[in-house]
């Protein structure tokens, strides 16, 4: 017998839920589409290394998840008994009520990819997480390829800036990654910077403005409350600058959240929440690898810095780094000022003594290499070990290599 069993709902609606069949050639049922999804979470929250389990559970048409495991597990997966339906709620209600009307105005897939799908972010923290992440819309090479919400350039590089501020590992990292995207409509990733055919300069081809309830609800459904500081929630980074405006026209009045601009949101009534504006991580591969005069040789995925970029991307990397520890130590400490805060951090990253992992981290993410673009597969060049080794023979300066 189950420890904790969470009705799901029927096949129908949990096939649109799951995206399913997630990739056209996969083989997986719909039950086995799900724990694929729910075990990455139970990993993600450090559950699975303390011995949680799934199952699917089929009667009539239903669909139940039973969770096993120690018997001082059974409070957390009752906030999963709590989480998990509402998500999946939260997600039925954007499907039904705003993508239909999307596609009614014709900016559903407007350049006729055929690569536009409804996509809720699964497989990540969804009870244990120590920050949000609020972004624009997953790459559909996360569903259709990946099957990995993390497994992708963007969260991988945050990932390692959060490790160079002190964060253990990558399954430790795994508790600041769970995102939102405010946009639940997996697409190509070229699709973000276009304009909309619809006459709407201003957001482009994604709708992000059309998912206020949805960005809402989800925000406050995966909002943790501070265990340590009674008041406070965990903090909130906001990539990108869609994402940036939606949300500070969502939460934050009359404040501007720029790049590195922190500010104080009350989203859960009686508690305040910390949150920061960043760049998009993205933006960094686009900086140090495209090359507007050589776009044969020059491209995100070449597995190089291009010379003349290279300044620009050590300032932009200081930045980074600086709203990657203020994740980290506002996620300790909620009730620090926000902006004293990244104002800290960026001194901090500053430093002449921090150029040796600012260089390493350079050199490193800046060799992102695609050896098989159709295949959507990343890799880097060189692994922060070799390009530590690169560094060191050239003071810590990354440019110094290029020449």
């Amino acid at each position: 017998m189950a420890l904790f069993s969470i009705p799901l709902g029927t096949e129908g609606r949990l096939k649109s839920l799951y995206s399913y069949p997630n990739t056209k050639e996969s083989k997986k049922t719909l039950a086995n589409t799900i724990l694929h999804w729910f075990n990455q979470t139970l990993a993600r929250d450090g559950l699975t290394a303390l011995g949680a389990s799934a199952a699917i559970k089929i009667n009539n048409n239903e669909y139940t998840l039973e969770l096993n495991g120690p018997q001082n597990l059974e409070a957390t997966f009752e906030e999963y008994g709590k989480r998990l339906p509402q998500f999946l709620q939260d997600g039925w209600e954007a499907l039904t009520t705003v993508i239909p009307k999307l596609k009614e105005d014709g900016r559903w897939d407007p350049e006729n990819t055929g690569q536009w799908r409804f996509f809720l972010p699964h497989g990540l923290a969804m009870v244990n997480q120590r920050s949000l992440q609020f972004f624009h819309y997953p790459p559909i090479r996360l569903l259709d390829t990946m099957q990995d919400y993390l497994d992708d350039p963007v969260p991988v590089r945050w990932a390692e800036l959060l490790e160079a501020n002190g964060v253990k590992n990558d399954r430790e990292a795994w508790l600041y990654e769970t995102v939102i995207d405010a946009t639940p409509i997996a697409a190509p990733d070229d699709q973000g910077s276009k304009k909309s055919p619809k006459g709407d300069k201003h957001w482009g081809l994604i709708p992000i403005q059309f998912f206020p309830d949805y960005q809402k609800a989800m925000v406050k459904l995966l909002l943790n409350e501070s265990q340590a500081h009674s008041g406070y929630t965990t903090p909130i980074v906001v990539y990108g600058s869609h994402p940036r405006e939606i949300f500070q026209d969502l939460y934050l009045g009359d404040l501007k959240l720029g790049i590195n601009v922190a500010g104080t949101a009350e989203i859960i009534p009686g508690l305040k929440t910390p949150v920061l504006g960043v760049n998009h991580p993205y933006r960094f591969y686009a900086q140090a690898q495209i090359d507007n005069d050589n776009p044969k040789t020059g491209y995100v995925g070449s597995g190089k810095i291009v010379p003349k970029n290279c300044e620009g991307v050590v300032k932009l990397m200081k930045k980074d780094l600086a709203a990657a520890r203020w994740q980290v130590l506002m996620a300790e400490n909620p009730s620090l000022d926000p902006q004293t805060l990244i104002q800290e951090c960026e001194k901090y990253w500053e430093a002449p003594e921090q150029m040796a992992d600012v260089c390493k981290l350079v050199t490193h993410e800046g060799s992102l290499l695609y050896p098989n673009l159709p295949a959507l597969d990343f890799t880097y060049r060189l692994s922060l070990h070799d390009a530590a080794g690169v560094c060191s023979l050239h003071e810590n300066n990354p440019c110094a290599s290029l020449v």
